[in-house]
C-alpha cells in the first residue's frame, strides 16, 4: 500500500497544478471567447464571472491518465476499461461545453447522458450486489443494467444541479476523490487509487480559483464531467475487484459510490422529491436546493461549502470504514445520511423565509 502511495501521489500534485493553470489562463480567455456567466433571477452572485473553468479539469484528468496507460501502469487487462472510462466521460464535456457556450435543450442533454450512460454499463460492467449496511446483499439482477444506468444519469444532473456557489462543487470533489483513492490502496486498486487522486487534485487546484470570491465558475463542462466520472468510478472498481478475485468487497462498492457523494444527492433528490409534490417543472434551474436556501437566508457561499464540506468528510469517513469492514460502522452507515440532511433540513427551517441572493 506504502508503495503504492508514494509512487502515485504525485498524481494529485499534477492534477493540481495543471489543472491551476490551465483555470488561470481561462480566466484571460474566456471574456474573448464569451464564457461569461451573467446573472439572472436564479443566481446565487450578482458579478459577471468567467466560466467553463472545469476545462482545466477535464484536460488534466485526461492527461495524466493518458500518461498512466502509456506508460504502462495500469495492467493491460483494465486499459481498455479506463479508455472507455475516459471516452464517455469526454463526450459529456463536450455536450456540456456546448451548453455553456449556447444553450443546449434538456431532452437533448438527457439523451446524451443516456447514451453515455448505456455505453459504460456495455463495455465496463453493470451493478448486481448491492449491499446496503445492516440489511445485507440484495441481487438487481436483470434490473442491474437499467439501475446502473439511472444511477450515473442522476448523479451526472445531481451534481450539474449542486455547483451552484462558490467552492461548493469543489469541496465535494476534493472529499469523493480522495476517499475513492483511499479505498483503492486498501483493496490495492492502482486504477481507481490513481483516477481517484487525479479528481481529488483537480478539484484541489481548481478551488484555488474558484474559492469565495470566485474568480471564476466550473460551468457545466466541469460539474456534468465531475458527475460523470463519480458515478461511473464504481464499475470501474467492481471491474478491478473482479480481476483480482477480491470479490468480497463488491458488494459493497455501490453503498461506497453513495455516501461518498452523499452531501449532494441527499440535497438534490430531497429536492427533485419536493419539487414532484409541488408539481413544479423539475427539469428547470431553480433555487429550491437546501444550500441555495442557506445562501438565501443569510449564509455566506464560504460558510454554506464549508458546512457541506464536513458533511462530506464525515459520510465519506463513515463509507470509507464501512467498506473495509471496521466494526460498527453498519449501523453508522446506513443512519448518518438520513440523520444528517434532515439535520440540515431543519437548519433550513429554522432559519426561515429568504432574504434574497447573495453576492459571490
Amino acid at each position: 500500500m506504502n508503495n503504492i502511495l508514494n509512487r502515485e501521489s504525485s498524481g494529485l500534485l499534477a492534477a493540481g497544478l495543471v489543472t491551476w493553470v490551465l483555470v488561470a489562463v481561462l480566466i484571460r480567455l474566456a471574456p474573448r471567447i464569451g464564457l461569461l456567466d451573467r446573472p439572472n433571477e436564479r443566481s446565487l452572485h450578482t458579478k459577471v464571472t468567467p466560466r467553463g473553468g472545469g476545462i482545466g479539469l477535464v484536460i488534466a484528468l485526461l492527461a495524466l491518465t493518458g500518461w498512466w496507460l502509456v506508460s504502462g501502469r495500469i495492467d493491460a487487462a483494465l486499459q481498455n476499461v479506463l479508455v472507455v472510462y475516459l471516452g464517455v466521460a469526454l463526450f459529456i464535456a463536450a455536450v456540456s461545453l456546448r451548453d455553456d457556450f449556447k444553450s443546449v435543450g434538456a431532452g437533448w442533454r438527457l439523451l446524451c447522458h443516456i447514451g453515455s450512460a448505456i455505453v459504460a454499463v456495455r463495455f465496463i460492467c453493470p451493478m448486481q450486489d448491492v449491499a446496503l449496511p445492516a440489511l445485507g446483499i440484495f441481487q438487481l439482477g436483470w434490473i442491474g443494467p437499467a439501475f446502473t444506468v439511472v444511477w450515473i444519469v442522476g448523479l451526472t444532473n445531481v451534481y450539474n444541479f449542486m455547483d451552484g456557489i462558490d467552492g461548493i462543487a469543489g469541496v465535494q470533489g476534493v472529499v469523493a476523490g480522495l476517499a475513492w483513492a483511499a479505498g483503492g490502496l486498501w483493496f490495492g486498486l492502482p486504477a481507481v487509487t490513481l483516477l481517484g487522486l487525479a479528481l481529488a487534485g483537480g478539484c484541489a487546484g481548481f478551488l484555488l480559483h474558484n474559492w469565495t470570491p470566485a474568480k471564476v465558475f466550473m460551468g457545466d463542462v466541469g460539474s456534468a464531467f465531475l458527475g460523470f466520472c463519480f458515478a461511473v468510478l464504481p464499475l470501474v472498481a467492481l471491474r478491478e475487484l473482479a480481476w483480482a478475485g477480491q470479490t468480497a468487497g463488491i458488494a459493497k462498492v455501490p453503498g461506497f459510490a453513495l455516501l461518498v457523494v452523499w452531501p449532494f444527492v441527499g440535497d438534490g433528490f430531497f429536492t427533485f422529491l419536493q419539487r414532484l409534490r409541488k408539481m413544479e417543472p423539475v427539469w428547470k434551474a431553480h433555487r429550491s436546493h437546501l444550500y441555495q436556501k442557506l445562501v438565501r437566508t443569510g449564509s455566506t457561499h464560504a460558510q454554506v461549502s464549508v458546512l457541506y464540506a464536513c458533511w462530506c468528510i464525515v459520510c465519506a469517513a463513515t463509507g470509507l470504514l464501512w467498506l473495509v469492514g471496521a466494526r460498527g460502522t453498519s449501523i453508522a452507515a446506513v443512519t448518518l445520511p438520513l440523520f444528517s440532511l434532515a439535520g440540515v433540513y431543519l437548519l433550513v427551517v429554522r432559519r426561515g423565509k429568504p432574504m434574497g441572493s447573495k453576492n459571490g
